[in-house]
């Protein structure tokens, strides 16, 4: 189709277009005309009875005026007066509103407040001067109204102005304005339903003149053109065809890649492991759902070990800084993740969205590395258990030799020496000490299944205090609530408060305050030892329940190894805080109740 041929269609297309909405715009503006004046016409009605009714209103008051003031200056009685002036000061002041509203309009009563030039001039000009009437007949009642009882008499002047006005002049003015008012309103609902039927020719006239001009020729190029886009639509038909069979073909490959991607996305939800992809500079690429829900979706773009590490720094064996070749895996334990976890991460060359990445998959082998660690201390401390408590039996029999030694030496040798005296005390106090040390070692090597018994705790304190030497300068207090029976062992929580009661005299030296403490939180009882020592460093701390591990000069280290043992056996838990130079707490919480399992 040539220029010439579509600038003639695109101007034979415009044409009628333009004709259409013109006509169109027409019978609209026609509509709307008809609906501004039946809407006129309805309000001029409601107007109109209004402004009738009101005004015949005014007629009947007048009327009631007269005979109220009848009926006032019969009345006999008082309170019968009194209601009779009531009543016609209320009909005093609606003749008076109505008056008003009918001169200067009313929403409340419907009244335009417009007048004619013929009914103003019946108000306000001679001969009727009916709003001077109205006003004069009004100003009468009410001076007859505010009249004494004893004024209130037939020959009351107020009362014949009334009653001649009411049967005369006021009535036939009144009459005359209601009829006045009823013939404007007559005249002007004509006038508007003849403009209403005006309208309405106009209409059906356009109308005519749309079918004839505009839809006759529309009607033959709709035609036209309908054979024309029947031979398009044979033409997009055989198009059809061949887009349906290449659509049939994508979807196939659609359909391939989808159940690729299900089974990937599948996949990578069911794997117990964290996984991400991340570019050669530690961006994240990509988190699947398990690493979503710990960083959220905002973590994509940051560095890897900005989320990862708790110190916030790049490993320092990462295979990042060196590049990965394609092919080539390598795995990194990273301890201090994530809140101290230990993971182990797996990297790996691949390609995300055409570009080189790194596949990291995350294994948290924290447990792993526990579980490791404990089995190797348990090996080492049966070991170690074995073979104390053989040493410990020798030692124990060389001591009782030593021991027996002294005792015979004390009773045989006779002197007045105290030299020789102190150091055979000496002596026997060392094989105390030594043996209380040789207790310990034999304590923690045979530790048993605790024997329970229903036990009270403050009991066991007291027992355990007993057996100790409490220095002249060290002073106990002990602020134990009432707390409910334990079931423990008691020969083995001996051994416990003993150590830690130890432990506390010997971190005093000879001065200070050790505080024992006791109460019930929930289904525990929490007993605390608190002394006022030198305090524990941050990096002893770390080792304190370690076996042979001592802060003293002297001791075997076992002290606490032993409790922390025999407290766990009974499903408790045992932990220190100190601060260095403030004195150490041991804190104790053993479950109410039943321990058997």
């Amino acid at each position: 189709m040539n220029t010439f041929s579509m600038d003639k269609e695109k101007k034979l297309f415009l044409s009628p277009t333009f004709s259409y909405s013109f006509a169109l715009g027409l019978l609209a503006f026609l509509s709307l005309s008809s609906y501004f004046i039946l809407k006129e016409n309805i309000g001029s009605q409601v107007n109109s009875a209004a402004i009738v009714n009101l005004s015949g209103r005014q007629r009947m008051l007048s009327q009631r005026i007269a005979l109220y003031s009848l009926r006032l200056i019969n009345a006999s009685e008082g309170r019968l007066r009194q209601q009779l002036r009531q009543e016609f000061e209320k009909i005093i002041q609606l003749m008076e509103s109505s008056h008003v509203g009918l001169l200067n309009g009313s929403a409340a009563m419907n009244l335009p407040g417009v007048l004619s030039p013929e009914v103003q001039a019946m108000y306000f000009s001679s001969p009727l001067s009916l709003d001077k009437q109205i006003r004069q007949y009004i100003g009468e009642a009410r001076s007859l109204l505010s009249a004494s009882d004893h004024e209130l008499t037939l020959e009351n002047t107020h009362l014949g102005y009334i009653i001649q006005a009411a049967s005369l002049k006021l009535i036939q003015s009144l009459d005359a304005v209601v009829r006045q008012y009823q013939k404007e309103s007559e005249r002007k609902i004509a006038n508007l339903e003849a403009l209403q039927f005006f309208v309405l020719l106009i209409t059906l006239f356009v109308l005519f003149l749309t079918g004839v001009f505009l839809f006759q020729p529309m009607v033959k190029r709709i035609k036209e053109k309908t054979k024309q886009l029947q031979m398009e639509d044979a033409a997009l038909l055989r198009l059809n065809e061949q887009l349906q069979n290449e659509i049939k073909e994508r979807k196939e490959l659609e359909r391939q890649l989808r159940i690729v991607n299900e089974f990937d996305e599948t996949l990578l939800k069911t794997l117990p492991f964290g996984i991400d992809i991340v570019d050669e500079e530690c961006n994240l690429l990509y988190l699947n759902e398990k690493m979503e829900r710990v960083f959220g979706k905002l973590a994509i773009g940051k560095k890897c070990y900005l989320l990862y590490k708790d110190d916030k720094q790049q490993c320092l064996n990462c295979p990042l800084k060196n590049g990965a070749q394609m092919g080539e895996a390598k795995q990194l334990e990273v301890p201090g993740a994530m809140q101290g976890r230990i993971l182990l991460i797996t990297h790996t060359p691949t390609l995300y969205q055409g570009k080189k990445a790194i596949l990291e998959i995350f294994e948290d082998i924290t447990d792993y590395k526990k579980a490791q660690a404990e089995l190797v201390l348990s090996e080492r401390l049966a070991v170690i258990g074995r073979m104390a408590g053989v040493i410990a039996h020798e030692f124990r029999n060389q001591l009782g030799v030593m021991r027996n030694a002294a005792y015979f030496l004390k009773m045989r040798i006779d002197t007045r020496d105290e030299k020789v005296i102190r150091h055979l005390e000496i002596l026997d106090e060392q094989i105390s000490e030594t043996e209380r040390i040789i207790e310990n070692i034999l304590d923690f090597s045979r530790t048993k299944e605790p024997q329970l018994q229903r036990v009270d705790a403050l009991e066991l304190l007291k027992a355990a205090l007993d057996k100790v030497k409490i220095p002249e300068g060290i002073k106990v207090e002990m602020r134990i609530e009432r707390l409910p029976p334990l079931e423990i062992d008691p020969l083995q929580f001996g051994i416990v408060f003993l150590n830690i009661i130890l432990n506390s005299l010997q971190a005093m030296g000879n001065g200070g305050v050790l505080h024992i403490g006791g109460t019930k939180a929930d289904n525990y009882v929490i007993l605390i030892f608190k002394d006022s020592g030198e305090g524990i460093s941050e990096e002893d701390k770390k080792r304190i329940f370690e076996p042979f591990f001592s802060t003293k000069s002297r001791g075997t280290g076992l002290g606490l190894a032993t409790a922390k043992i025999i407290i766990e056996k009974h499903r408790g838990s045992i932990n220190l805080e100190s601060e260095y130079g403030k004195g150490t707490a041991v804190i104790i919480k053993l479950p109410i109740g039943s321990i058997r399992r």
